[in-house]
């Protein structure tokens, strides 16, 4: 029974700081808050920028939610990192995006 109470202690107080670590400082969780079109949209201006920084080919990106959204309906704004993988390295590249109205938002790299 006693080492049942210890795992269960290691498992309450470990397993939260091994799941915290792998977020990048700052993010709230990993994902986005944007919807399909709005990332196949960012995703254009991401690649530029990960481009001007030496690479041509991203492969992927994981998003991380830096800030939960703030303000009122249509001009909610919030910021997300998204973390470029390719030419063998991460790029992080800093979001902003904001609602623009009813379904649709805009975005800017910060």
């Amino acid at each position: 029974m006693k080492h049942y109470v210890i795992a269960g202690l290691l498992t309450l107080f470990i397993l939260p700081v091994a799941v915290a670590a792998t977020l990048p400082e700052g993010a709230i969780k990993e994902g986005t808050l944007s919807n399909q079109q709005l990332i196949q949209d960012a995703m254009t201006g991401v690649a530029a920028e990960v481009a001007t920084r030496g690479c041509g080919s991203p492969e992927d990106f994981i998003p991380y939610v830096m800030a939960m959204p703030e303000g009122s309906v249509g001009s909610r704004h919030w910021r997300e990192l998204w973390v470029v993988k390719g030419c063998g390295k991460e790029f992080p590249v800093e979001m902003n995006f904001r609602e623009a109205g009813s379904g649709a938002a805009n975005w800017n790299i910060k």
